[in-house]
């Protein structure tokens, strides 16, 4: 279990530079939790909304080499979307408790032609902010990647994290925002910026 506690109350949050990349993807509410409660009248609350950062929402990996064309492509992978599942532990006295978040990022993949073992490894990373954008929470991530058969696209899912958000008087589950997207190098990020505006 991850939980954030020590990053809001051990020391100050950092700040990220999240403002460049747009939004992809943006959850309002439209992942509820369940409950599972000893009480008759069981606190229900939303998830968090959560973001998949645009810029960072397609990974291409080509073969070693200075060749960056079509031919030279080993992976072209995808971050399509993310599910949460939530379960609320809420004192109704003093309003104050956790949200426990199981979260499962949706993956894509094309094999590229210089792809000659069928596999890959793509990078990426969950974040939790406050509304300020404040990081609470980072961690990266490997997703292994395998084409069975003759197979050259496929959708699959990474391992479900599982975080801890406080839940006070004041900070409620919306005071949270949840960002996944893949780790790049300077080289990927340039080239998504590179073809998505091409495509425009």
């Amino acid at each position: 279990m991850l939980r954030l506690l020590p990053y809001l109350f051990g020391f100050a949050a950092t700040s990220i530079i999240l403002s460049g990349c747009d939004s992809v993807k943006n959850s309002v509410g439209n992942t509820y939790e369940r409950v599972a409660s000893l009480w008759d009248k069981p606190v229900i609350l939303p998830c968090p909304n959560y973001r998949i950062l645009a810029d960072a929402s397609r990974i291409v990996q080509f073969r070693h080499g200075p060749g960056r064309d079509l031919v030279d492509v080993n992976i072209d992978g995808s971050l399509e979307d993310l599910t949460m599942e939530c379960l609320t532990d809420l004192n109704k006295d003093t309003n104050s408790g956790t949200m426990e978040v199981a979260i499962t990022v949706n993956f894509g993949a094309k094999r590229g032609p210089a792809n000659a073992n069928k596999q890959a490894i793509l990078p990426y990373f969950i974040s939790v902010t406050d509304l300020k954008r404040n990081v609470l929470y980072h961690e990266e991530f490997k997703v292994s990647v395998r084409f069975p058969g003759n197979q050259s696209a496929i959708q699959f899912f990474g391992e479900t994290v599982n975080l801890e958000l406080p839940l006070t008087p004041k900070v409620s589950s919306q005071s949270y925002l949840i960002y996944s997207g893949f780790r790049l190098n300077r080289k990927q990020l340039l080239y998504n910026q590179k073809t998505k505006d091409r495509r425009r």
